[in-house]
């Protein structure tokens, strides 16, 4: 019986080119933590001051609220209050005025221009996104085109005839000025718009088969889906007419609120101004703001711009 040899062939060398190329992807990866640690400690710092000086200003602000009267124009601009003066406050709270509208008046006028204007702003911009993003008309494009379009033309220019618009409305210097933040366009529009657009349509089938109606579908299948990125873009939305001064100051003269109410106070008492009520009225002015982002940071932060079942 013949016997028989077992032969183990070595196996084949690879190319000398795949080999290199190895070795050099194996260079790059052991690089590129170093290289990505000194980016992102770059980035670190220049965010770090940034942030500094923004936490400068309002710490700057804050201490000068507790400062007496005839301290802050005297040796002691920059340190801290000695001693503190709390009363600056319940001075700015009950005592501080403009166009014989007080803090609370102020405070009350805020909350109507800010919550209706961002809430008549978000609420027509859904409805007109869902519109033009889920519906086939004549003109569906041209309105988004045209959504576009608006968000590219400058507004200061456009003011003398704004004006003149809400004057022959009748609606200049009133609350009703509120129904102009009814657009329906703008950066709302575009958010939404891409929201709906992919949501699929057979959520809306499956509704219609069951006896909803358009508005129906709209109201109870598609705005539900679309509650966090409405939510986020309501508290943007709010939070920036909060901090609006010029609007109110063109157009709300007799309804001043906190941002244009304080702005206007400074520019009429620049000669007797009480610096540190005016920064201790400035300080309550963006108490409910911190307190609205610390409630719903994480809302403002992690908005889905994407929805629906998948699989």
């Amino acid at each position: 019986m013949k016997a028989m040899q077992a032969t183990v062939s070595a196996p084949a060398a690879a190319p000398a080119g795949k080999t290199d190329k190895k070795r050099a992807s194996r260079r790059r990866k052991h690089r590129a933590p170093g290289a990505f640690f000194v980016i992102k400690t770059i980035m670190f710092i220049v965010f770090a001051l940034y942030a500094f000086t923004l936490l400068y200003a309002l710490v700057f602000a804050l201490s000068i609220s507790f400062k007496d009267q005839w301290m802050y124009p005297g040796a002691n601009q920059v340190g801290w209050p000695d001693p503190w003066v709390w009363t600056n406050y319940t001075e700015a709270w009950l005592n501080l005025e403009t166009a014989h509208t007080g803090m609370i008046g102020m405070f009350f006028n805020s909350l109507w221009y800010a919550g209706g204007g961002a809430f008549l702003g978000v609420a027509v911009s859904s409805m007109v996104a869902y519109v033009v993003a889920k519906y086939r008309f004549p003109g569906g494009k041209f309105l988004y085109g045209l959504a576009i379009f608006t968000m590219t033309l400058p507004i200061v220019g456009a003011f003398p005839s704004q004006y003149r618009v809400y004057e022959i409305l009748g609606i200049n210097n009133t609350p009703f000025l509120l129904l102009t933040k009814a657009g329906g366009f703008g950066f709302n529009f575009v958010v939404l718009y891409s929201f709906f657009k992919s949501l699929p349509w057979t959520y809306a089938e499956a509704a219609q088969i069951d006896g909803a109606g358009h508005f129906r579908t709209f109201l109870q299948v598609m705005m539900p889906q679309a509650t966090g990125v409405i939510m986020a873009l309501f508290l943007v939305a709010f939070i920036g007419q909060w901090n609006d001064y010029q609007f109110p100051i063109l157009f709300l003269k007799d309804y001043p609120t906190l941002s244009s109410g304080l702005y206007i106070y400074q520019i009429e008492q620049v000669r007797e101004t009480n610096y540190p009520v005016l920064f201790a009225g400035l300080i309550i002015s963006i108490i409910p703001v911190i307190i609205l982002y610390i409630a719903f940071q994480n809302t403002l932060m992690d908005m889905q711009l994407s929805g629906g079942l998948k699989g």
